[in-house]
């Protein structure tokens, strides 16, 4: 079968949000309510993923105070789609991806289904998605502002798509999707702590696609999973950090550096918390422990884990804790 990169259908026109409607009601104007009555049509209840129902997001409002939400999708073609949300994947990616395998094993079914329908949506009526996405996050920062909270949106919680390439037309003006989302986070900034110092809080994602560039207002981290030393530097020369996941158990520290071609970087826990800008703008590793799925016994987890060291997914750790590629 072959597949279709979601990003090819999103890339090819120019979405009309501004009047894209369902019935008879501009998705940008509609309440929650109405909102949710599109996603049940769909055959889910929830369209954005929030810190009370995933780890890692509930992480970062509990430490940084910034309230997290994503959209959660079923990942490269799952879901009997021939259409790919993952085109740069690996083989270890796909045998990897916690995100749609992990948590509690009562709630995988449910969660999976929710991540097919909302993916559904999205290549059965690409405007209606990325204008109920759009209006969801309209509301989550007016919400926020009168809560006095930060807002940052993860745009890919389990998919890989590349959000500053999709247009949009609002009327009188074209923009990229992630410009729209990014405007309604920054307007939720607030001073930290008893600083009058104004943090803009922007929209952040992990991604496969080396090639993406860096911008201001979205922070992007290209994710190493195998031994390719020549897309870890394109991606640095673009402005982008790096992402790697190691085999450092849980609860032991992660190496402090990582060596990748002529670059020495240092390694920032990135399971302390989700927010990826917060690590800054230099160069820099967001070093990750290698996560199991919930199925796997104590006795395969060895093995699985040495399966994704030779692929290049996952790095040893060393005793002078300075690793590399």
């Amino acid at each position: 079968m072959s597949k279709i990169d979601i990003n090819d259908i999103l890339q090819s026109k120019t979405w009309d949000l501004i009047s894209k409607t369902y019935g008879d009601t501009p998705v940008l104007e509609m309440n929650l309510r109405q909102l949710e009555q599109v996603c049940r049509s769909y055959g889910f209840t929830k369209f954005l993923t929030e810190s009370k129902g995933q780890a890692k997001l509930a992480k970062t409002e509990k430490k940084l105070g910034i309230l997290t939400v994503g959209v959660a999708l079923a990942p490269y073609t799952l879901g009997n789609f021939k259409v790919d949300l993952c085109s740069s994947a690996t083989i270890s990616c796909k045998q990897s991806c916690v995100v749609y395998e992990g948590g509690n094993p009562a709630y995988i079914p449910n969660k999976q289904k929710a991540m097919v329908n909302r993916k559904g949506m999205l290549v059965d009526d690409p405007a209606l998605f990325l204008a109920v996405y759009l209006r969801y996050i309209m509301l989550k920062s007016d919400y926020c502002i009168r809560k006095g909270v930060a807002l940052s949106n993860r745009f890919n919680i389990a998919s890989d798509i590349i959000y500053e390439n999709v247009l949009c037309n609002m009327g009188n003006f074209t923009t990229s999707f992630s410009n729209l989302v990014s405007h309604y986070c920054i307007k939720t900034s607030m001073p930290f702590d008893d600083d009058d110092t104004l943090v803009r809080v922007i929209p952040y994602d992990y991604t496969k696609h080396y090639d993406r560039m860096s911008e201001m207002a979205y922070h992007k981290v290209y994710s190493v999973t195998d031994h390719d030393v020549s897309k870890a530097e394109t991606a640095l020369g673009n402005g982008l950090s790096l992402a790697v996941v190691f085999d450092t158990p849980r609860g032991k520290p992660l190496p402090t550096e990582y060596k990748v071609g002529k670059y020495t970087l240092p390694v920032y826990d990135g399971d302390e918390h989700d927010y990826l800008p917060a690590h800054g703008r230099e160069p820099h590793v967001v070093g990750l422990r290698f996560k199991h799925k919930a199925k796997h016994k104590k006795d395969k987890r060895v093995a699985v884990v040495a399966k994704h060291i030779l692929s290049g997914f996952v790095k040893m750790s060393t005793v002078d804790k300075t690793v590399g590629v």
